[in-house]
């Protein structure tokens, strides 16, 4: 998601301000947009009859009953700002520290001691390594205090999917997963609060990773996000594992350029979902340390360790499982700081 193109000296400068006129031009839009728009549902709107008869038609929901809950959604139009301007957006020097200090690795190695026993199972089923399990939630609710849920999660939802148009196609199908969910789990749809962005429970699942991830390892015939140690971790573990996480393996490593081409720079701008073996990229011009080996594939994201600092380092897989949590190299890199700092 995040790249880190190499531009010349020469043109930098002109990127850049046409990069804030438009990024501006993009912010002032979509603010007025959500100013200006109603307070609540109007359910005459094409895009709700449009929603409510897939709801109806493919999910077996009632008209009449999503009616009496779309109509109880009071839009947070405050939330398109912070979707503008999201955390892991600042440099990584910055963003850091927010989560890189003293009381988070001691409330994080307490944590650990906590739920040593409980989380070494989960380990044990999944592969996924305690401390990587304790980092994200650690970054996500502060070990498991999700106080950053301040809004309804359906208000917010809603508030995404007809406000913020950039983001409309996403929030349509997780208002549809919310449903479902709160169907199958039984649960009353405005008893969930969630972060500004729609994720819930400790975790901040999302609703479709709700649905597609989170585990019932206690096994008491239901999902708890919210009060369930061995639901939390399990579904943590499930969704990395999923993802490629392979226990043991590589995360990431320094690389360096030797020879700086022009197929080089356009593999580099490619962005970090696009993998290349290590051979190949050792073949093209970039340096990477051992212990990573040729057949292994590779990707690689630009950091700013240091302000006016830029250092360039080879992604693996298990890095990039922890990017499908959030699709932000500082993100992971903060996970993976934050993990080694929880054992040293």
């Amino acid at each position: 998601m995040r790249m880190h193109p190499h531009f010349s000296k020469q043109i930098r400068p002109i990127f850049i301000s046409i990069f804030i006129f438009l990024s501006f031009g993009s912010l002032s839009v979509n603010s007025i947009h959500a100013a200006e728009g109603p307070e609540r549902i109007p359910l005459e709107h094409p895009k709700y009859q449009a929603l409510i008869k897939e709801l109806t038609e493919k999910h077996n929901f009632k008209a009449d009953e999503l009616k009496a809950i779309f109509k109880q959604v009071v839009f947070k139009k405050d939330i398109i700002d912070k979707f503008n301007r999201p955390a892991e957006h600042l440099p990584f020097h910055r963003y850091r520290k927010i989560f890189i200090k003293k009381d988070m690795i001691e409330k994080g190695r307490a944590y650990l001691a906590e739920h040593d026993k409980l989380l070494s199972e989960v380990e044990a089923v999944y592969g996924v390594e305690k401390e990587i399990i304790a980092s994200i939630l650690g970054v996500e609710t502060r070990f498991g205090k999700p106080g950053i849920e301040r809004y309804r999660a359906f208000d917010v939802l809603n508030t995404a999917f007809f406000l913020y148009p950039r983001r409309e196609k996403f929030y349509r199908g997780e208002i549809i997963s919310f449903l479902k969910l709160t169907r199958k789990e039984k649960l009353e749809p405005f008893s969930i609060n969630s972060s500004y962005a729609g994720a819930f429970g400790v975790p901040q699942f999302i609703p479709s990773s709700f649905l597609r991830y989170a585990v019932d390892f206690d096994k008491d015939g239901k999902v708890d996000l919210w009060n369930s140690k061995k639901d939390i971790f399990a579904s943590v573990a499930n969704y990395l594992k999923h993802f490629g996480w392979k226990k043991n393996t590589l995360l990431y490593l320094p690389a360096q350029i030797y020879n700086d081409s022009p197929q080089l720079k356009k593999m580099l701008n490619r962005g970090f979902r696009k993998t290349i073996s290590v051979a190949e990229a050792i073949k093209m011009g970039v340096e990477i340390p051992y212990p990573a080996k040729g057949d292994t594939l590779t990707s690689f994201s630009y950091f700013e360790p240091n302000p006016n600092e830029k250092e360039l380092i080879a992604l693996f897989g298990n890095f990039r499982a922890i990017t499908r949590y959030n699709t932000s190299v500082h993100y992971a890199l903060v996970i993976v700081h934050l993990s080694r700092r929880l054992v040293l």
